[in-house]
């Protein structure tokens, strides 16, 4: 019954997400008794902690990520209480065990009240000496809660002001009352830029967009000490709300896009290549400013697709022709220029490109086609674009479903490896068999234990790949770093080459082993290279390192989601056997090392180290 209730309260506030609506709902929730979902992915352990009221902030992100379809267990610190918190080893926060700590610290908490009253007068090495203060306090706190926590730790920088005693020459002066400020964000920054597991989330920027002039209620700042405005606290609280997203593998993959009155102004099959609108003047601008910004998410690792009503040779051409087309042909993984129903598309893009639906983001300016899309598959977004073509640019910008915890070089080179993806599903439909068809590829495969360098990449896969994974545990960052430092575990990462280009690393293995027995804790694969035996190779790579230590038996684990059938029959494929079943689905399967191997495919060319 309370779960009923969850949803119907969670219901109510979806489509006006105030703060009242958001308090009253978190307050709701807090006297229901939620049972959390099996499926430890899909709970999120949450703290905030700072110098000020915190309950209300913390309510809204609550609210926010269980909108996102998550289970939420959220701890709030005391008022200033975050330096007991977080140096504490025993405190209440780490017996919480939080996978996110957000540290919310008011700057002017950490200056003395006569501060502001004093700055005109204080001379430079003063105002220095301040800014090292402050900084060291925020950076002492943040590296205690990454020393005592797994947990990934959200910092604020400072807040730069807009009132300033000095007035109109604040600039002039050596380190302003704003250069102060901003002096002490630039170190911020610079101090935590190679953490892995510390993030600065830019509360200037967030207030600065909002308007500084609204950010604070200045009678429940004085009368309780809350730092925020209602209308501030659940515009802030969606940049927090990116971050968890990220960190649970919920971040959108790919963009389609409808062609006409979306990429270009007019209709293609009307009005011909010479009368659309695309050009360099208005109308046509807004369009070109829109495929610029698609554009520069293409070229972070955004996957790029047509879903379009259309004459392919009409379509094609503006695509391959057009002067002032920015979006080619070969920006797009995957091409549907047809007069069927866009949501048959949406079902076979995501096929071809092997994606599922729930990652993909839908852009269209037919509200018709958007509804219909939205009805037969809500699992896509779809987005409520705006009858003004001047206001697309503007509209992706603030999309922020795109998220990644870290920027790797096969997320720079994502949008370029699925057009190779293209090109090969293209070789392989003219090849006489499958066979013949990976013998033509050039496949090389690289296996090597996971090192400083590729890291990131491999937590970044633990956190969300889906449909070829094992067993889908995740891990973060100071989980696998215990794995490579302990003996008794292996961490595996495997990239792959082959004629169109590096797809980077697409596999991640982690082992513990022992004298007689390696246990294949995880084993993942990129859906980039599903089809091209790769998985094989690094199987047989990991049986013959298990061999050569020694071991008797390699023991597999194969946990069934809605996501992973994909991977369902790989241990039986290579020759396992099946040692156990549970009630709930998942199999142990077992490889006798004195019986049996698993070699690598002719056709692949395997390096290791």
């Amino acid at each position: 019954m309370s779960d009923d209730a969850l949803k119907k309260i969670l219901d109510s506030v979806r489509e006006t997400q105030t703060y009242l609506n958001l308090w009253s709902a978190y307050k709701k929730i807090e006297r229901l008794e939620v049972t959390p979902p099996e499926d430890s992915s899909r709970i999120v352990r949450l703290a905030v902690i700072g110098s000020s009221t915190l309950e209300p902030l913390a309510a809204c992100i609550d609210i926010k990520v269980r909108l996102l379809g998550l289970h939420v267990d959220t701890f709030v610190g005391g008022f200033n209480t975050y330096r007991q918190e977080a140096l504490n080893p025993s405190s209440s926060l780490y017996s919480h065990n939080p996978d996110v700590v957000i540290l919310a610290i008011d700057a002017w908490s950490l200056l003395d009240q006569d501060f502001l009253s004093s700055f005109p007068r204080m001379n430079t090495e003063d105002r220095e000496t301040l800014v090292d203060n402050i900084t060291n306090e925020v950076l002492n706190v943040a590296q205690a809660l990454e020393q005592n926590s797994s947990a990934l730790v959200l910092v604020n920088n400072f807040l730069i002001p807009v009132f300033t005693p000095l007035g109109i020459v604040d600039s002039k002066q050596v380190l302003g009352l704003r250069e102060f400020f901003q002096q002490a964000n630039a170190r911020l920054i610079d101090a935590l830029r190679t953490t892995d597991r510390i993030h600065v989330v830019d509360l200037d920027a967030i207030a600065s967009d909002f308007g500084k002039s609204r950010l604070v209620d200045w009678n429940t700042f004085y009368r309780g000490s809350v730092s925020f405005s209602a209308d501030f606290m659940p515009f802030l609280a969606d940049e927090y709300v990116r971050y968890v997203r990220a960190l649970k593998g919920l971040s959108k993959k790919c963009i389609v896009l409808d062609l006409d009155n979306t990429l270009w102004g007019g209709i293609i099959g009307e009005d011909g290549l010479e009368g659309i609108k695309l050009g360099t003047t208005s109308p046509g601008i807004e369009y070109l400013e829109f495929q610029r910004t698609l554009l520069s998410l293409y070229n972070r690792g955004i996957i790029l697709a047509v879903n379009s009503k259309n004459n392919f040779d009409d379509a094609i051409k503006v695509l391959r022709e057009h002067p002032y087309q920015v979006l080619r042909e070969e920006h797009f993984a995957a091409l549907r220029i047809n007069w069927q129903n866009k949501a048959q598309n949406m079902i076979e893009l995501a096929q071809e490109i092997n994606i599922g639906l729930d990652s993909m983001v839908f852009i269209d300016d037919n509200p018709v086609e958007r509804a219909q899309v939205r009805q037969a598959l809500p699992e896509v977004l779809v987005v409520e674009m705006p009858e003004n073509p001047r206001l697309y640019r503007a509209t992706i910008e603030r999309l922020n479903v795109f998220d990644v915890l870290t920027l790797t070089k096969e997320d720079l080179a994502r949008g370029e490896m699925y057009v190779g993806r293209r090109k090969r599903a293209e070789l392989e439909r003219k090849a006489a068999s499958l066979e013949d068809f990976l013998r033509t590829l050039e496949l090389k495969v690289h296996v090597q234990e996971v090192s400083d360098f590729n890291m990131p990449r491999v937590v970044q896969m633990i956190g969300k790949t889906n449909q070829f994974n094992l067993t889908t545990k995740r891990y973060t960052h100071a989980e696998v770093q215990g794995f490579r430092d302990s003996e008794d575990w292996v961490v595996y990462s495997m990239s792959v080459t082959d004629r169109f280009g590096d797809e980077g690393i697409v596999g991640v293995a982690i082992i513990k082993r022992d004298a007689d027995t390696w246990r294949i804790d995880s084993f993942l694969m990129s859906c980039r290279v599903i089809g091209r035996s790769v998985e094989t190779a690094f199987l047989a790579k990991i049986i013959n390192d298990a061999r050569s230590a020694g071991a008797k038996r390699v023991i597999g684990e194969y946990i069934p989601t809605k996501k992973n059938p994909p991977a369902s029959d790989f241990y039986e494929r290579h020759g396992f056997v099946k040692s156990k079943e549970t009630s709930d689905g998942a199999t142990e399967w077992t490889l006798d090392l004195e019986e049996k191997m698993v070699d690598v495919p002719e056709w692949i060319e395997l390096t290791e180290g």
